[in-house]
């Protein structure tokens, strides 16, 4: 009689187990799931960069095959400098040396109201580092060319505070600043909205320093060339017996 009496108990104690192991199982499944789930995401996003990058490189090769063919052309009917000088042209374009035309915008950074000055901004000064996130945002987002205050920033331009005034190239500039930019309209215009790593945008953070932050569309617009010093200091040519 005391056997009977103890094989519901041990029944329910054998079910409990059961039970538990199989919670086991369905969560380590789960877990398994949503760990694949996620690796087949990042492979597709890591697919993706490498179609990307692969259809870069056939339109770079492409590019430099229709170059070396256009050399080639030029040589044999006697036009070889034509071609060398279209292609200095280009270069000196993409390079910032050359004056640059185009649809864009131009973006105005002037003093707000001090008044306006409250909990949730501040009166503060625009640094280089602002105009520096700035300019690196339009850049990113297809700006072929950029000025500050009539100043071509290009890839060697730097841009830094000394003492309480921002240079662009050892060149004072003061508020208001204007900054040119061509490229899609559209396509930069959305980029000062967008949210950036800490939630708010570049039109936002520019507000938050209480300044006026406007951006108007341009069809013609022309941004200076470079004209500042491009002299190399620092590198000298390797002598050909060095080893």
């Amino acid at each position: 009689m005391k056997n009977n009496r103890q094989v519901p108990f041990i029944i329910t104690i054998i079910s409990i187990i059961i039970g538990f192991m199989l919670a086991i199982q369905y969560q380590s499944h789960k877990t398994t799931s949503m760990a694949e789930k996620q690796d087949v995401t990042q492979l597709r996003q890591d697919l993706q960069k490498q179609i990307e990058k692969h259809q870069k490189l056939l339109n770079d090769i492409g590019n430099y095959e229709q170059l070396l063919s256009e050399y080639e052309t030029s040589i044999n009917e006697g036009s070889s400098l034509k071609v060398v000088q279209d292609q200095l042209d280009h270069l000196k374009s993409d390079s910032g040396f050359a004056e640059a035309k185009g649809s864009g915008i131009r973006i105005m950074i002037e003093e707000g109201s001090p008044h306006s000055a409250g909990p949730d901004n501040l009166q503060s000064p625009v640094n280089d580092e602002d105009l520096l996130d700035l300019t690196s945002l339009l850049f990113s987002n297809g700006a072929k060319a950029i000025s500050i205050n009539g100043h071509r920033v290009i890839v060697s331009t730097s841009i830094r505070l000394v003492g309480d005034t921002v240079q662009v190239d050892t060149q004072p500039i003061k508020m208001p600043y204007v900054v040119d930019a061509i490229g899609d309209p559209q396509t930069l215009e959305a980029s000062l909205k967008l949210p950036l790593a800490d939630g708010a945008s570049m039109e936002d953070w520019f507000r938050f320093l209480n300044k006026r932050f406007t951006q108007t569309k341009s069809d013609s617009m022309v941004v200076p060339a470079y004209n500042g010093d491009n002299t190399v200091q620092y590198m000298k040519p390797v002598d050909k017996g060095a080893s």
